[in-house]
């Protein structure tokens, strides 16, 4: 038996680097321009002269230098600016007085670019603070992440009873899918999965609540519709509103051959009969947890066999899309349970996550994808 979530797979690590690589993208192309911008106006005033200079227009060029470079690159323009000024315009045949002029607005020109040099600093100052959010950020995330991989990786299925495998591929750092596995008395035990409205972090959040208070009222009631019912009122009174999220609740006794379940708007879970190879989809509940008050859930039974294989999965799974828009969908999971029935649940699991991103293709991941495999020895 085995329980396990994979690891994030370093999504914000990647945007990290695609960040960085682009402001330095974002340097080079901002220099390219500045440099262009002086040939350009350097070829003007060598094609033009001496009847005409362009020599002012080299302002636009060092005025951008100073709000996106180091003073000392601007400095360096700033010379060069100059000496081709003086160099290609009509300077070469005007009085010194009017090269002293120039260098006067050029002195005038650099109390402007110490302004300008000022902003550009405050600039670098906000992006480097913009980044040490972000790395901040990111830390948090992972260390939520962390500790979210802890506490799915205490939902392990009980030893010895059925064959039960379990995995969580959540599409960002954190998910907002849930599952556990409840020790219960009598060669009993219970399934949970659940799946909470949004993804990400705020979805993430909600996951110990659901653990603490289903653990809380699995060890106050016996039946699932009670312990739905309390459920829900919880966070009826607790979430913010139009928050919520889907559930199956599901009790294995593994003595008598039973399941008994409660669907809270949740997919349908997926009962193979191994003897007949007939697909069952268990939808017998309610509606979603937390949205709404004074909701009775229902609950259903079913009795099972040898070989016969239970699939709990979320919306991860079969509303998964391919390339044309098409859905992996209930039918494809119940082809792929016929084709691994007599498999191991971990193998089982493992074949349903692989193709899921078979399908998928080159796709990026939309949602977090959980799947939990019960089987029925057939010994």
């Amino acid at each position: 038996m085995a329980g396990d979530r994979q690891q994030p797979r370093g999504h914000d690590a990647r945007s990290e680097k695609l960040i960085d690589s682009l402001e330095r993208r974002i340097t080079r192309v901002e220099s390219a321009l500045i440099l262009l911008s002086i040939a350009a106006i350097a070829s003007g005033d060598y094609l033009f002269g001496p009847k005409i200079s362009l020599g002012y227009l080299y302002l636009i060029p060092l005025s951008y230098s100073a709000l996106t470079h180091r003073w000392s690159v601007t400095a360096v323009l700033l010379a060069v600016c100059v000496v081709l000024r003086e160099a290609l315009g009509p300077l070469e045949h005007a009085s010194w007085g009017l090269v002293a002029r120039d260098w006067i607005l050029v002195g005038a020109f650099l109390a402007v670019v110490t302004t300008l040099h000022r902003l550009g600093a405050a600039r670098t100052a906000f992006f480097r603070e913009a980044r040490r959010q972000r790395d901040d950020l990111s830390r948090e995330v992972e260390m939520a992440a962390a500790i979210q991989r802890q506490i799915i990786e205490q939902h392990r299925p009980p030893v010895g009873l059925l064959d039960v495998a379990a995995r969580m591929i959540p599409a960002k750092v954190v998910g907002g899918d849930y599952y556990d596995f409840l020790p219960l008395k009598e060669l009993r035990f219970g399934i949970v999965i659940a799946d909470v409205a949004g993804k990400g972090l705020p979805a993430a959040l909600l996951m110990p609540a659901v653990k603490i208070a289903l653990r809380t009222l699995v060890s106050q009631y016996y039946r699932l519709s009670d312990i739905l019912r309390q459920l829900n009122g919880i966070f009826v009174e607790n979430l913010p509103p139009a928050s919520y999220f889907t559930m199956v609740c599901a009790v294995f006794d593994a003595e008598r051959a039973r399941l008994v379940y409660s669907n809270a708007g949740h997919l349908p879970a997926l009962h193979l009969r191994a003897a007949t190879g007939e697909a069952a989809w268990l939808s017998t509940g309610g509606t979603v947890v937390g949205l709404l008050p004074d909701v009775e859930f229902a609950t259903g039974e079913v009795a099972f066999e040898p070989g016969d294989v239970f699939v709990f999965y979320t919306d991860g799974i079969t509303e998964v899309q391919d390339a044309r828009g098409l859905d992996f969908g209930r039918e494809r999971l119940a082809t792929l349970a016929r084709e691994c029935g007599g498999r191991p649940a971990h193998e089982f699991v493992s074949a349903i996550h692989s193709a899921v991103d078979r399908f998928r293709g080159a796709e990026p991941q939309a949602d977090d994808a959980t799947v939990i495999v019960v089987r029925v020895p057939s010994g």
